[in-house]
């Protein structure tokens, strides 16, 4: 792995890199707060948590929200990575994901199960 090219590939990530759905905007808008030492976690590997390469949803229910799977680019070589448990969220490498277009050595990361509160854009919960 490469932390710091990690950390410059995030760095450079424009918002308009990003899915504008509602469910990877409610993932953005709530992750961090709700799931802190995998924020702290992801960013020893210089990934960004508000900064999701693709993120696999479920339905709303109940005012949550399942993700069943969230996926972040990481730079370097995936023999350095190590699967890891941060609370009840699995970090592993993805078996799937789509085309990074990325030239340089690197491989996608995905964390699961992540639950959070359904909200609209002022964090307030959604019906």
């Amino acid at each position: 792995m490469n932390v710091v090219k990690t950390r410059q590939y995030y760095a450079e990530l424009r918002e308009s890199d990003f899915c504008d759905c509602a469910y990877c905007k409610n993932y953005v808008r709530t992750v961090r707060s709700a799931y802190p030492k995998l924020a702290d976690y992801l960013n020893d590997l210089g990934a960004d948590i508000e900064k999701p390469f693709e993120t696999i949803p479920t339905e709303p229910e109940d005012g949550m929200l399942i993700y069943c799977g969230v996926q972040y680019v990481v730079m370097g070589d995936a023999d350095d990575f190590r699967e890891a448990s941060v609370g009840s969220v699995r970090v592993s490498i993805a078996d799937s994901h789509p085309m990074t277009n990325i030239k340089e050595p690197h491989f996608v990361i995905e964390v699961s199960p992540v639950s959070l509160k359904w909200t609209d854009d002022e964090g307030r919960p959604s019906p």
